[in-house]
């Protein structure tokens, strides 16, 4: 009866911990794009190279974009990095060396990048 007791707890605890992850990466992703969307400083990101990650949204490759970020209001380059959803019609828009508008956003030690 013991063992039934644990295995009940553990499964219940894997089952939360995998809700909490599940959330964090649906909802967490599109609220800190929206924090950066609308308090974020804006720039222009050159496209220095991009890599795959492991996920997609919808058949659609979720791609990490390493950028050399220029301040609108000037200031020095700094370099930062961008995970963004892209299309396959889209993907010409996004290749190394192209300008694309951003919005960056310092929280300590933390660099916040999203496209436009």
């Amino acid at each position: 009866m013991t063992e039934l007791i644990v295995g009940a707890a553990l499964l219940g605890l894997f089952v939360v911990g995998g809700l909490v992850v599940w959330l964090r990466f649906t909802i967490g992703v599109d609220m800190r794009r929206a924090k950066v969307l609308s308090q974020g400083e804006p720039g222009t990101g050159r496209i220095l190279r991009w890599d795959p990650t492991a996920v997609s949204h919808g058949g659609n490759s979720i791609l990490r974009f390493t950028l050399d970020i220029r301040p609108r209001a000037g200031g020095p380059e700094f370099q930062g990095t961008a995970d963004y959803c892209v299309r396959p019609m889209e993907a010409p828009q996004f290749q190394a060396g192209m300008e694309r508008p951003v919005r960056f956003l310092r929280e300590g030690e933390r660099l916040l990048v999203e496209f436009e």
